[in-house]
């Protein structure tokens, strides 16, 4: 049996043990950039045996839904993660009091009699699963990048089909300007191109739509709303352009994975919570961030780099102009900054550069946390042009790698000679177009 629960989450029930994805049940993510389209309470979550979550973004892995399951039921219960360089995720689930268990590439792992999984990782971070029961072999891929031939070939070399694919089927980031409309729309129909592609690089009977019941929250984002995919038009474009008969779900809906699913009543109800979050207040910025604090958080980050890195490789590649200085408008406070690993923070008088627009707040943010940008690429709290963002993933990307658990050294170039993981990163820059 599969039990729908929300945005990307669902759960597997097969011989009384259950198998639970990506639950994220309750609260804004994204620095308070997103929410649910809705809310809905779910009965025993608390009651699952095993746990998988893809990756760490917070609509994926949720720190609150950990804390919410009671502790003495946690020891009860087995996280299941991707093998990563440091193991910090699977680190933090043992200090809550969770069991745990690696998970190798792409290694298939015999749960129970009558459940295997198979995880497969995805550059940079994200990881997709196969869930084998009797009845069902159940690929998800929820937000892989899987838009490029090459991408969908290295999953098939694992599971050339499924009966079941869960995937994603509106966009979850920012793509450019706010003025620019037709850059959100071609992003969103491009969404639906990939699920079309996975539909015929995997031969599935049924695909379910997902991974995109959250909306943009914030009232810096609310404006990137317009052009997604609604789930009625998922399913529309499903039925005209693939094999797989669409399914689509609301939160705590059951289906045993064999029988063709009436997707009219879920089409309506979903259209219902969209118009519901839609009118919702939205988030709003926190308090503005002085620039001298801004200072002390600038230098905090700088040490870090410097205690994980061979700093001076990092200045190396702004020197050599792979990396470069970044203006920033902070539209709180009517301020411009600037910030590079060699400068640092610095007040800019007299702006002669492209600035990136955002709240102080935002700013603060990247610099505190090594996921910082990455965040800040989903929720869309800020304004530049697309060539300008990429300069500010690259600034920040030593960061996101330090993150991932890899370091710019010398000592850890090894793990770096991965071909998936340099075409990603050189798609992600911008060197490389799909």
């Amino acid at each position: 049996m599969i039990r729908f629960i929300n945005h990307a989450s669902f759960m597997v029930e097969t011989r009384g043990v259950r198998l639970l994805c990506d639950p994220w049940v309750a609260g804004s993510a994204f620095h308070n950039g997103w929410n649910l389209l809705k809310e809905v309470p779910h009965e025993g979550l608390d009651q699952v045996d095993f746990i998988w979550f893809s990756h760490e973004h917070p609509d994926h892995f949720s720190v609150p839904f950990l804390r919410s399951i009671p502790l003495e039921r946690r020891g009860a219960i087995t996280v299941l993660y991707q093998r990563t360089p440091d193991r910090r995720i699977l680190s933090y689930c043992e200090s809550l009091g969770y069991n745990t268990r690696e998970l190798v590439h792409a290694q298939r792992v015999t749960l129970t009699d009558g459940l295997s999984i198979t995880c497969g990782q995805i550059p940079f971070y994200d990881s997709w699963l196969l869930i084998e029961t009797p009845d069902h072999r159940i690929l998800n891929t929820n937000d892989c990048i899987v838009e490029r031939p090459s991408q969908l070939s290295a999953i098939r070399k694992h599971v050339p089909n499924c009966d079941i694919l869960f995937t994603q089927f509106s966009y979850a980031n920012w793509q450019d300007s706010r003025d620019n409309r037709e850059a959100l729309r071609l992003l969103a129909r491009e969404k639906l191109r990939r699920v079309a592609a996975q539909c015929e690089a995997f031969s599935p009977d049924f695909v379910v739509p997902f991974a995109s019941f959250a909306y943009f929250s914030h009232v810096e984002n609310a404006y990137m709303n317009a052009d997604v995919n609604r789930p009625s038009a998922a399913v529309r474009f499903i039925e005209a352009n693939c094999k797989a008969r669409p399914v689509l779900l609301i939160p705590n809906e059951e289906w045993d994975g064999l029988t063709p699913h009436d997707n009219r009543p879920a089409m309506d109800w979903w259209e219902r919570a969209y118009f519901e979050a839609m009118s919702r207040e939205k988030n709003a910025a926190g308090r503005s961030i002085p620039f001298v604090e801004l200072c002390v958080k600038a230098n905090t980050a700088m040490n870090r780099v410097k205690a994980r890195n061979n700093f001076a490789l990092v200045t190396g590649l702004q020197r050599l102009g792979l990396i470069s200085r970044v203006d920033f408008r902070l539209i709180d406070t009517d301020e411009t900054v600037s910030f590079d690993w060699i400068n640092g923070l610095s007040f800019v008088k007299d702006a002669r550069f492209r600035t990136i627009d955002m709240h102080s707040e935002t700013l603060a943010f990247i610099l505190d946390n090594d996921f910082g940008v990455d965040t800040v690429n989903v929720n869309a709290r800020f304004e530049c042009s697309v060539k300008d963002k990429k300069r500010l993933i690259g600034l920040f990307s030593v960061l996101e790698l330090n993150n991932t658990g890899r370091s710019i050294k010398f000592s850890d170039g090894l793990k770096f000679v991965d071909s998936a993981l340099i075409e990603q990163g050189l798609h992600t820059i911008g060197v490389l177009r799909r």
